[in-house]
């Protein structure tokens, strides 16, 4: 009885420990928030133009895509790696979805909207 209230009690610490460190290359949360936010606003530019091929579609969305790889210097592999990190742990993907949230809202403001 006492091993397993001990096991318990370990179990229930080791749940509440400190947030892991994400791994050395992923990008930081406000750079991840930055690409999130142009992404969408690409995939919204994109919706607007209500192209009837979706081969066009993915093909422009694609060019505004590696702009956003040059204007944030980062590759699809760092993206990729750093996206899958952040989704695998919701309450920081959570933090940084707020914050795109309030990137658009500032460029919409500014009537900023462009990549």
């Amino acid at each position: 009885m006492r091993i397993a209230s001990f096991l318990i009690f370990c179990l229930v610490l080791s749940g509440c420990s400190k947030e892991e460190k994400p791994p050395v290359d992923t990008l930081p949360e406000h750079k991840m928030a930055a690409i999130l936010a142009d992404i969408h606003l690409a995939e919204s530019r994109v919706n607007r133009l209500q192209l009837r091929s979706l081969d066009s579609s993915l093909m422009i969305f694609g060019k505004l895509k590696a702009d956003i790889w040059k204007k944030h210097k980062v590759d699809t592999l760092a993206y990729n790696k750093s996206y899958a990190y952040y989704m695998s742990h919701p309450q920081i993907m959570t933090r940084i979805y707020e914050e795109v949230n309030k990137k658009i809202e500032v460029r919409e403001k500014k009537n900023d909207i462009k990549l």
